[in-house]
């Protein structure tokens, strides 16, 4: 993994020494990021989905680049959004595996960036875990996260998407035309479950049954292991179709609201215009390993597979078939404003190889969650289960399995070799900095399924069995 970063930073510096970098307008881009919450790339009309559940992004997407084959960083929400924020990979960022565990400590990220380089910067988030006692906050101006609502079935504050792109608008509206750049983050937790939108946007989307389908029993438990889980339960909804079509409501609500912010940035840019990337923190398992409507729990495809879109100044539009990563966001987005991402970080600025053709090097692209990671490149991606945590116990599974975006993964072999890059990348983090949390934050965790022993482990089936 050393070896790559090392490889990474050499690429930069080749493309700034021969001419390759970006030319960046003065006065700098507006930056705005979006991340949707649980969003499934496939679930876009973009990425293939037929049901119209995303015509904002969709057409946002006709003028930018779509990366084909983006890979989160891991399946939960917090770990992700650690390294979207700080250009480390899970192990490296001290928060920890699964959400609850630990806060980021860093205070090298994404925001502080833009605010050291005189950006005004802002963040509307709408999920618990995302709040102030994360530590996410560093290197906003403003950062919020007032929740306003509790979620169907759990003891969850949550915000909405029309709310938060209201409060959202506002401040851009104060600031979009200052005398400071701004750097704008705004996360949406819809449609993360339960898939419940207000009544207004129910019913929009309609998967139908499939022959033959049957109701699934519901669970006590939030695993999802051959049921829906405690906390999907929606009255009068019973057929897989049908949370299907609730969770595509859900997309549809937040991509109105997504629909709004996109125009009211690109209306307030002024000379240097306006840099976006939509990416999502995790996917979500739609029967995958007999799993249903949860994620958290492995690193294939329906969880690591995730949205990103970027428009900016001087990028054509088009698609990318390479292989993109959460680590990539802090380093593309600094470098299409003109800043220097600095050496420490594990993406790669993307705008600086789009922009002049260059191939990416190979690498492998990481998605973990401590007792198991995927490691993705070109053909395919190699998983290891049974880990301990940062470390490679020996009695790991290594498994090889055949992917493409849009069709079904399946495994090449029973076991695979022990690979030497992803053994060391295993053995390369450092142990997370576990957060003080005071009794209602356990409390409101543990009603989210987080901070809690497991019930049972993911079970090892593979697609189809």
């Amino acid at each position: 993994m050393r070896n790559l970063a090392a490889l990474v930073v050499a690429s930069l510096a080749l493309a700034l020494a021969t001419g390759c970098a970006p030319e960046v307008r003065s006065p700098r881009p507006n930056v705005l990021l979006v991340i949707v919450d649980t969003l499934r790339a496939d679930q876009l009309g973009v990425y293939g989905s037929g049901v119209g559940a995303s015509p904002s992004i969709d057409a946002f997407a006709e003028g930018a680049v779509v990366f084909e084959r983006a890979i989160a960083s891991s399946a939960s929400t917090v770990p992700s959004h650690a390294s979207i924020m700080t250009s480390k990979h899970v192990r490296e960022a001290a928060v920890g595996f699964a959400t609850g565990e630990g806060r980021l400590e860093s205070g090298d990220t994404l925001a502080a960036a833009f605010q050291a380089a005189g950006y005004a910067t802002a963040a509307f988030v709408g999920n618990y875990v995302l709040t102030g006692t994360w530590g996410f906050a560093k290197g906003f101006d403003h950062y919020d996260a007032e929740l306003s609502r509790f979620e169907l079935n759990r003891r969850a504050p949550e915000r909405l998407a029309e709310e938060t792109t209201e409060r959202a608008l506002a401040w851009l509206a104060a600031h979009g035309r200052g005398g400071k750049p701004i750097f704008l983050w705004v996360h949406y937790q819809d449609p993360h479950g339960p898939y419940h939108p207000p009544e207004a946007h129910r019913g929009k989307v309609v998967y139908p049954p499939r022959p033959g389908e049957q109701p699934l029993p519901l669970l006590r438990q939030q695993t999802g292991l051959r049921g829906i889980p405690s906390h999907q339960v929606v009255p009068g909804l019973e057929l897989p179709s049908a949370y299907r079509s609730a969770y595509a409501d859900e997309v549809l609500y937040a991509d109105h609201s997504i629909g709004e912010l996109l125009a009211a940035f690109e209306a307030a840019s002024g000379d240097g215009g306006s840099v976006v990337l939509l990416t999502s923190d995790h996917g979500e398992s739609f029967g995958e390993g007999e799993r249903w409507f949860v994620h958290g729990f492995a690193t294939t495809p329906q969880l690591a597979h995730v949205p990103m879109i970027l428009r900016a100044p001087g990028l054509a539009p088009g698609r990318s078939d390479e292989f993109a990563s959460h680590v990539d966001v802090m380093p593309t987005l600094l470098a299409l404003a003109g800043i220097d991402p600095g050496p420490e970080v594990r993406g790669l600025p993307l705008g600086v190889f789009l922009r002049e053709g260059l191939p990416l090097p190979d690498r492998y692209v990481y998605c973990d969650i401590g007792k198991e990671v995927a490691a993705y490149r070109a053909d395919g991606f190699l998983r290891a289960t049974g880990l301990g945590g940062y470390q490679d116990t020996g009695k790991a599974r290594w498994q090889r399995f055949a992917w493409t975006p849009g069709e079904d993964w399946r495994p090449l072999a029973a076991r695979a070799q022990p690979d030497p890059e992803l053994r060391d990348y295993v053995r390369s983090g450092v142990p997370f900095r576990p957060v003080d949390l005071d009794d209602d934050t356990r409390e409101t965790l543990r009603a989210l399924g987080y901070a809690v022993d497991p019930v049972g482990e993911p079970a090892e089936v593979q697609p189809g069995e």
